[in-house]
């Protein structure tokens, strides 16, 4: 791009980025092409966007319209400016309940609405499994639709009228009470009516999804509306910036009929006996999708509550039905059809359900090895009698290539997600890319289906666009491309086939040249990958990060920037390995520190990504690499042995923490190590913990390292009456700031156990579980660490011996982490490591009277740590609370609290991590009045205190307050 071009754009006044990292983050979408634009705009009002797209234009630059750039064939990248509607177009507006209509921006998400329309007792009907981050914009210029099509059509049938702006620039609102663009409008009718005929010899009735290209056949049938045009341009026509929308009214109830089938074929002849009950979606999900779901947290409970592993099978049918549902289960129940059948009727049980259909993209993709379910034939249909014959068609084209392949999807509307497994870094299976591609083309024209019924045209299908609408239907679409878009700005070589675009090329860097690692990798990937490559390529893109709630990921949904979510840090990373950053650097580059330093590590991408890529991971061991490579800095280096900190602070902690609150200092610290004056940092305790529990297990006639060492002694060495019944041993690991800064909550946590007849000892000789090394990419220190704690806690007297943690990150690091370092013995200790409330809760919901405790009124908020979050189910959080008489408590709706360690003690990482805490802190300002606040992750804790009123507890204070 030149300067002079660059001048154009800047002097619009509208938001644009021309950064290397910028380019490389919006080179890739959901597909596998690959293509850098030569920049990037962010518009906040339509008037920016005229001036952007006029000036782009005067520059000879392609426009790329882009929402949350989820495409899977290539819609959203361009080599051009790429204009990204999301970023701030994201208001709703002009509800009218009477009307049943709303306004939005096109960056609007579909969840979003949907959340704001609820309460109101209606929703936006089309329902796309991609809600999460499907922009309404991104949704009217696809045409998209989902899995209950049946009764709720496509997009268009909900677009009241679009606000649009035009390739000269002009802003023009379409819709069939606006009269703009009447001469076009005239032209186009009557190219659409000479084309009458060709359009029903080409698209017989029946089709239940969308035709590709344009929407002219709609345009046929309501000429005065101009928005059937635009819904399913895919951008090639003009740029969405609102639209005014129908909204339909909440069904009155739901209901859900699963049927298993012994094979897919089953599944599909049963979808054709089904269409009489006229149910508002039938869905096929089939085993190569159903078995990416094991061992996965997110979806263990739809597993259990699907039998899978019980009963396996080979393909589900989830029929669904609005109003009258009892009658017409009842009718699906007694037809004989399938292996079983399961009946749902709880709203949560239906959304476990549909949370594994939805996230069948990502599944997919998540699957081990470099041979994946590719999507590229994955959007034809057919209307829904022709199925069972459309799935033998494709399984004829499939074997003898020796390909296996997953059908998912939408078998009410026709519409199955065909994905077969291909390695797009081989050769040969290139060749059999193509060739599938091709036969399917065919294989659909056959059947007088479409090609492209709710994904788009993009790159994958632009190739076959002439064979699929013939000469007459394609030339009417490019007039009509020729009106709009007359120099071509708008996404050039999509939907029409200028040569630039097939089907096999512009794929992604990784697939044409693989990734080359300079560096020994040295962590296991243990969960399923065991590579670095293999977990970095599990990225597809889809965006699932991309969405403002759970766990995943914190720092998008602190600031909406791309290079902040998981999706983005995996493509620079990709970048930076392909040598397409500044300096050429794999290791070290303005793009890598931009992508990795503003990673929490919190892992909330493991559990929430379905493809499981692991940030945590990744980026421990680029860090690594690089340390290795160029040293080891100074504060990195402190911050890995906060331990050690620890032991020196508590040999004099009155000077210490004199020292720590004198300002000068401060400021001197964070002018020479980076450590915020800002933030205050966690004073030393005046006695340590260890030392407290020395004497505690002296005064009880014992050795302090023993599990003997504990008897009949109380909290904090009061007397209590002799143990009824005594349990055995179990280890309390005293974390770092247990032991040098917050004792007491130690001193809590062995009343508890020693009230419950537990014999509690400490580890001897412990060493820092060695987690703020690993948080600094120091592994050589966290292994070395590792080792030592595992060598110490594997000796025979410890064989079975349970060891509990009062820190969450430390017991990751026992259960997860030191697999991945490969510690000998790492696994078969992680069988005995518990998080102190999980030990505490599994007991008491074996023994609910082992504690007797006081009565007492309470409400208790719970924010559970990330890491925790990323393992297990917090939900035994609030059983273990609402154990207390009493008491009602709540697990907060929270990511990670943003202090990550020694992240929000960093002067250049204070303020995002304020950022960050922000959503905890709002879900803290709403509690009642005198709400008790239960963080066990020390972080979450000082990040609380530091930012607001509350004053945290763990859950070890709030179980031994209210002992008997």
């Amino acid at each position: 791009m030149t300067s002079v071009q660059e001048r154009k754009i800047r002097q619009t006044g509208c938001e644009a980025r021309f950064d290397n990292l910028t380019r490389q983050l919006y080179a890739t979408d959901a597909s596998i092409y690959q293509i850098q634009p030569v920049g990037v705009a962010f518009p906040k009002t339509a008037q920016q966007a005229n001036a952007v797209i006029r000036a782009a234009a005067d520059a000879a630059l392609s426009i790329t319209p882009r929402g949350a750039g989820t495409s899977l064939v290539g819609n959203a990248i361009g080599e051009g400016l790429v204009v990204d509607f999301s970023r701030y177009n994201r208001q709703i507006s002009d509800l009218d309940l009477e009307k049943r209509s709303v306004r939005v921006g096109a960056g609007v998400v579909l969840d979003q609405l949907n959340e704001f329309l609820t309460p109101h007792g209606f929703c936006f009907g089309p329902d796309v499994a991609t809600g999460s981050r499907a922009t309404l914009g991104g949704m009217v210029a696809n045409n998209s639709s989902g899995a209950r099509c049946p009764i709720y059509g496509t997009t268009a049938d909900h677009v009241l009228s679009l606000e649009i702006v035009m390739a000269d620039g002009r802003i023009e609102k379409i819709g069939p009470t606006h009269e703009s663009l009447h001469a076009e409008r005239a032209k186009i009718e009557n190219l659409i009516r000479a084309a009458s005929s060709k359009m029903a010899e080409r698209w017989p009735h029946g089709l239940i999804k969308r035709w590709p290209g344009y929407g002219i056949e709609r345009f046929l049938r309501a000429p005065n509306d101009f928005t059937n045009i635009l819904a399913g341009s895919e951008g090639t026509l003009a740029a969405i910036f609102a639209a005014e929308l129908k909204i339909s009214p909440l069904p009155r109830e739901k209901g859900l009929g699963l049927i298993f089938f012994a094979s897919v074929g089953e599944a599909m002849q049963a979808t054709v006996e089904l269409l009489d009950l006229k149910p508002a979606a039938i869905e096929h999900i089939d085993r190569p999708l159903l078995d990416q779901t094991k061992g996965q947290l997110h979806f263990q409970a739809a597993r259990d509550l699907l039998e899978l592993d019980a009963q396996p099978c080979e393909a589900i049918l989830i029929v669904e039905f609005y109003d009258d549902v009892a009658e017409r289960l009842s009718i699906l129940q007694s037809r004989k059809i399938g292996l079983r059948k399961k009946i749902l009727t709880d709203s949560a049980q239906m959304n476990l359900v549909w949370l594994v259909r939805k996230s069948g993209l990502s599944l997919l993709t998540g699957c081990i090895g470099p041979a994946k379910p590719v999507a590229f034939i994955e959007d034809a249909a057919v209307r829904p009698a022709q199925l069972p014959e459309y799935v033998q068609g494709l399984q004829s084209i499939m074997k003898p290539l020796g390909l296996e392949a997953s059908y998912y999807g939408h078998a009410a509307s026709g519409l199955l997600h065909v994905r077969p497994v291909l390695d797009l870094h081989s050769a040969g299976d290139l060749k059999k890319f193509r060739q599938v591609a091709d036969q399917t083309s065919a294989l659909v024209r056959q059947f007088k289906g479409s090609l492209s019924a709710e994904h788009g045209v993009g790159i994958a299908r632009t190739e076959y666009m002439r064979d699929q609408l013939g000469d007459e239907l394609l030339g009417v679409l490019r007039e009509i491309k020729r009106m709009f878009d007359p120099k071509n700005i708008f996404n050039p070589g999509k939907i029409f086939d200028d040569g630039r675009h097939k089907i096999d090329n512009h794929l992604r860097e990784n697939f044409t040249r693989p990734l080359e690692l300079r560096h020994q990798p040295v962590l296991e990937f243990a969960f399923k990958d065991r590579s670095f490559i293999g977990n970095l390529e599990q990225c597809n893109g889809c965006g699932g990060c991309l969405k403002h709630a759970g766990i995943m990921c914190p720092t998008f949904m602190a600031t909406g920037e791309e290079v902040m979510s998981t999706r983005g840090r995996a493509n620079i990373i990709r970048a930076a390995l392909e040598r397409r950053v500044n300096g050429h650097d794999p290791l070290k580059s303005e793009e890598l520190d931009a992508a990795l330093s503003n990673c929490l590590s919190c892992k909330g991408c493991t559990p929430e990504c379905p493809s499981n890529v692991n940030l945590a991971l990744l980026k421990a061991e680029m860090l690594h690499a690089r340390w290795q490579r160029d040293g080891l800095p100074l504060r990195e280096r402190a911050l890995s042995r906060v331990d050690l900190l620890g032991k020196i602070g508590c040999t004099m902690p009155a000077l210490a923490n004199a020292i720590l609150a004198f300002k000068p200092l401060r400021a001197l610290m964070e002018t020479t190590l980076g450590i915020s004056a800002k933030r205050s940092l966690p004073y030393y305790a005046n006695q340590r913990f260890d030392h407290w529990f020395a004497k505690h297990a002296v005064a009880g006639g014992g050795d302090p390292g023993s599990p003997a060492a504990i008897t009949d002694r109380g909290y904090n060495g009061a007397h209590r009456a002799p143990l009824q019944k005594k349990r055995g041993p179990v280890i309390l690991w005293d974390d770092t700031f247990v032991r040098y800064h917050e004792p007491h909550i130690g001193f809590a946590a062995v009343k508890v156990l020693e009230a419950l007849g537990f014999e509690v000892a400490l580890a001897k000789n412990r060493r820092c579980c060695g987690r703020p090394a690993f948080s600094q990419g120091n592994l050589d220190l966290a292994a070395k660490l590792g080792k030592h704690n595992v060598g110490c806690l594997s000796s025979p007297q410890h064989s079975n011996t349970p060891i509990l943690f009062l820190e969450p990150s430390c017991w990751s690091m026992f259960v997860e982490d030191y697999r991945e370092l490969n510690i000998n013995g790492a696994e078969d200790l992680a069988k005995r490591c518990f998080t102190f409330e999980k030990f505490v809760d599994d007991l008491l919901a074996r023994q609910p009277n082992a504690l007797q405790f006081n009565q007492r009124p309470a409400t208790i908020a719970i924010h559970p740590h990330c890491h925790a979050k990323s393992i297990m189910n917090p939900e035994f959080m609030r059983r273990l609370a609402e154990r207390l008489p009493g008491r009602k408590a709540t697990v907060l709706d929270t990511a990670c609290c943003g202090m990550a360690g020694a992240f929000g003690a960093l002067a250049e990482k204070y303020d995002l991590s304020v950022q960050v805490a922000q959503r905890l802190l709002d879900n803290i300002d709403n509690q009642p009045p005198g709400t008790e606040i239960i963080a066990s992750g020390t972080s979450c804790r000082h990040q609380i205190t530091d930012l607001s009123n509350a004053r945290p507890k763990h859950m070890a204070e709030l179980i031994a307050e209210a002992l008997l």
